[in-house]
């Protein structure tokens, strides 16, 4: 399903609240001018959304996760993000990116996304980007391009509505989670520190927040 910035404004929205609580007569009442340019953008989020997948990116791919970082650190550029890349915390993995906006307001969000995939180079050649009814497909498009995305699209709708009522509002979007995030593990933990509240753009049900998971880790002996 393609999914929504609407959503993710939502979620933002939310996380701001816990740092600066609002009435319940202000949660409740519709945005219908946020949510009307949210659908208004569904074109452009579709084209910058074809344009990555069409990018092969799996974890190491270095100058594939260059280009895109190069297509995305522009957009927030152009946003008036200050723009960083942060080299990889491990060998042979392509650097990061991190784009903070400074706001008017008091609540800190981190938005954190992921380029890299499990698929091998020549994928995006073998089944490119494409549209059918309500869905996307191709290589990526969900985990996590899409979820990239979203949120590229949401940071855009906020400059665009001169919405400036957060304190800071991060992104960063790296380029190893496939391999357990060995390139941006300090950076995450640090950010997290920094901020109030952070929303991850991994695929999840259509327009929705999840708020627990259950999961497991454990060490192999070899």
């Amino acid at each position: 399903m393609i999914r929504s910035p609407f959503a993710v404004l939502c979620c933002a929205a939310a996380g701001l609240m816990l740092a600066a609580p609002v009435s319940g007569a202000e949660r409740l009442r519709p945005d219908t001018k946020l949510k009307a340019a949210a659908e208004a953008a569904k074109a452009g989020e579709l084209q910058l959304l074809g344009q990555i997948v069409n990018i092969d990116s799996g974890t190491g791919n270095v100058a594939g996760a260059d280009r895109i970082q190069s297509i995305l650190a522009a957009r927030l550029a152009a946003m008036g993000a200050v723009v960083e890349r942060v080299p990889a915390e491990a060998p042979g993995l392509p650097a990061n990116l991190v784009g903070t906006f400074t706001g008017k307001g008091k609540g800190r969000v981190l938005l954190i996304g992921h380029v890299d995939t499990v698929l091998e180079d020549g994928e995006a050649a073998r089944r490119p980007f494409r549209v059918e009814g309500d869905s996307a497909y191709g290589p990526g498009v969900m985990d996590e391009k899409g979820g990239v995305v979203t949120g590229i699209t949401a940071l855009q709708l906020l400059h665009d509505l001169n919405r400036s009522d957060y304190g800071r509002i991060t992104f960063l979007i790296e380029t190893s989670e496939e391999a357990g995030s060995t390139g941006s593990r300090k950076l995450i933990e640090r950010l997290v520190r920094e901020h109030d509240v952070e929303l991850n753009l991994e695929p999840e049900y259509a327009d929705t927040l999840t708020v627990w998971r259950k999961s497991s880790a454990g060490h192999g002996r070899g």
